[in-house]
Formats: C-alpha cells, sequence, structure tokens
C-alpha cells in the first residue's frame, strides 16, 4: 500500500501544471473594452469582435451574411473584409493581411492593428501583462498640439531620413525645448564618427525633447541637411517652447537614407507578439529587445528567457 502511495504521489508530481492564459485585455482612448467574445491571438495577430472596435473608431459597418463580407466606412476610409480572405481593400485598394477575418464563437473576429491604424489609430501591446492600448484619431489629437508638414520634394534625404526613424520607432512628435539642444547633440552624436562630405542628421531633432541619447543617426549632404534645419527653425519659431509638433512627411520620399550605423537593424515594434521564429538574424532580436527597454522599461515581447540580456541565442 506503501509503494503503491509513492508511485501516485510520483506521477502527480510529473504532471505539469497548467494555468489559465492571462487574457487580453483592450483599451481605446483610457476605456476598458469588453466583448463577448474575448479578444485571441494567431500568430502574433490580435483579433476582436468586428462591431466592438470598427464602431469604437467612429466608424459604420455593414455586415453581408450572403457574401460573408465587412463593410465599413468613416469619413473617407472604406475598408471591405471578407471571412476568410488575406487581401482586404481600403479605397479600392487591395492589402494584405496575415490573419484574415474570421468566425469564432458566432462572432465575426477582424484583425485589430490592421483595422485600428488603416482608421487612423494609433496601437501598444504590451504583452508582459497582455494589454492593448488603443489611440484614436481623436484621441491621437491630445498628444500634440500642431502638425508640421515637411515637404520631402525640398529636403528629399532629411525626409527620408525622419521617416525611416519613425518607422524605426522613434517619435513623431517633437517638444519644442531648444535650452536642452546642446546637451541633446553631444549626446546623441556620442561614438557616431564624422564622414567627409555629409552631415550627421539625428531625429528626433536635439531642440526636441524626445531627442538625445539614443537618437537616430544618418549621414546627409550639408546643402539638404542644413536647408532642412532652416526651413524646421523658421517653421517653429512661431510656436512656444513646449509646443508639441508632429512632424508628418507630404510628398514622394525618393531618396535612401545613409545610417550613421549601417549594422543596425531596423526595429519594428508595431506587432502585437514575437518570438526568435520571427527574426532571422540574433541582431534584429535583440534590436527589438533593447528597443522595448528603451521604451517601455520592460521586455515587452518576453525574449529574454534566461535573463541575461542576450536574446534567440539560437540565431546566428
Amino acid at each position: 500500500m506503501k509503494k503503491l502511495f509513492i508511485l501516485l504521489i510520483s506521477l502527480f508530481l510529473m504532471v505539469p501544471v497548467v494555468s489559465a492564459e492571462q487574457p487580453i485585455t483592450v483599451y481605446i482612448d483610457g476605456k476598458k473594452q469588453s466583448y463577448s467574445q474575448p479578444p485571441v491571438i494567431q500568430k502574433g495577430t490580435t483579433l476582436v469582435p468586428l462591431r466592438g472596435i470598427f464602431e469604437k473608431l467612429g466608424s459604420k459597418v455593414d455586415w453581408n451574411s450572403g457574401t460573408k463580407t465587412v463593410t465599413a466606412v468613416k469619413g473617407n476610409t472604406k475598408i471591405v473584409l471578407k471571412i476568410g480572405s488575406t487581401k482586404p481593400t481600403v479605397n479600392g485598394v487591395t492589402k494584405t493581411i496575415s490573419i484574415p477575418a474570421q468566425i469564432l464563437n458566432s462572432s465575426t473576429m477582424v484583425p485589430l492593428r490592421f483595422v485600428s491604424e488603416t482608421l487612423g489609430a494609433n496601437v501598444h501591446w504590451d504583452g508582459a501583462v497582455r494589454k492593448i492600448t488603443i489611440i484614436s484619431s481623436n484621441g491621437m489629437a491630445s498628444l500634440y498640439d500642431v502638425v508640421l508638414e515637411f515637404p520631402a520634394n525640398l529636403y528629399p534625404e532629411t525626409a527620408a531620413h525622419i521617416k525611416a526613424a519613425i518607422a524605426r520607432g522613434e517619435s513623431a512628435i517633437c517638444t519644442i525645448d531648444p535650452d536642452g539642444a546642446e546637451e541633446n547633440r553631444k549626446e546623441s552624436l556620442k561614438g557616431i564618427p564624422t564622414k567627409a562630405g555629409f552631415d550627421r542628421d539625428e531625429w528626433p531633432m536635439a531642440m526636441c525633447a524626445e531627442g538625445g541619447a539614443g537618437a537616430d543617426v544618418a549621414y546627409v549632404t550639408p546643402s539638404d541637411n542644413r536647408g532642412a534645419g532652416a526651413w524646421v527653425a523658421n517653421q517653429l519659431e512661431k510656436y512656444p517652447d513646449g509646443t508639441r509638433v508632429l512632424f508628418k512627411i507630404v510628398g514622394q520620399v525618393t531618396a535612401t537614407p545613409k545610417p550613421a550605423t549601417p549594422s543596425k537593424p531596423s526595429v519594428d515594434l508595431t506587432k502585437d507578439d514575437y518570438n526568435c521564429s520571427d527574426f532571422k538574424t540574433q541582431a534584429e532580436a535583440q534590436a527589438v529587445y533593447e528597443k522595448s527597454l528603451k521604451l517601455y522599461g520592460k521586455d515587452v515581447y518576453k525574449l529574454d528567457n534566461d535573463g541575461d540580456g542576450r536574446v534567440c541565442e539560437g540565431l546566428k
């Protein structure tokens, strides 16, 4: 009897303890959302009930049960999503998404990030607490005071650098802070060598409170860089210090930025989730990990499983 008891205890200890995964929470403009069908993640893409996201972001929704097609309209934007298709259209232009809209437990589920960003919202995923924060186009307006349309046709190299830096995760908003410019410039250019025939262009700029250490730096020809600097200074001088300026690149970007650190991988923090299989090299994974630490103070994607500060060590 004693032997049987020991055997049963041993078998019990061998069975892994399975805990329920923390549910995903969604906040839109600071308000927690409640859905009859909870959000789910499939291959790094979060799906939510269609009306719960479309209508909260201010669009009108039509569901065609015959063709199983969702049509949403907000202002001049029209989105058409067909159940099971990875080829939605936006204003008649075909797009590609990794996970299609689908029906789950009688609820029509749509890809949250694609829908949100197409409707002009900003999306952030905090993997540590499985929380999605969405700021709608109306909510975004509260984050900045004015919009500055930067002309790509006049300063193509600087425009290309600003656009690329923002795509890599740098702030699109510049809070005017001329008093901190000298120190910011020193910190942002530390360790970046000069190069004959080029200026070192920083984004965010040194005169922005967001500038300084960790800014994205590229080599730009002096005429383009200094012309852009004079143009921006002229535009901003009418605003008081502390004004939050959203930079918007207008016109076609034709130049290719020349990074001051060519080996620095692009950083994409727009995905809801990451694992090591999403990266081609260890350097790419490391860049995302370090960027998440810089922006959010933690490893939001939980890439550093052993806590040694180096992620996805099985990659080259």
